[in-house]
């Protein structure tokens, strides 16, 4: 299930920032392995599949504890800085 999470929002982010999806497999292994290690509930994981876009995604955090979210949001921005430092070279 973790996995389709990711993928889905994997593609959600492909479309809307046109990025390559290799530049974007650093956040495909954030969203899996917190969905996995912090044990997203149903609820989270059946709201990010029946997003369309991301903003749409934003609502499905309060599925989140707030350490799960954190977390989360911790990484992932850790992932975009390092995105951004590799552009810029």
């Amino acid at each position: 299930m973790c996995d389709r999470v990711a993928d889905h929002e994997i593609g959600l982010m492909s479309a809307s920032q046109k990025a390559a999806p290799e530049q974007l497999d650093p956040f495909r292994k954030i969203i899996a392995t917190h969905c996995t290690r912090d044990a997203w509930s149903a609820e989270m994981t059946s709201c990010l599949l029946r997003t369309a876009t991301l903003a749409e995604g934003d609502a499905c955090g309060k599925y989140l504890t707030p350490q799960q979210a954190s977390a989360f949001q911790a990484d992932g921005q850790a992932a975009l800085e390092n995105l951004d430092a590799g552009s810029a070279k």
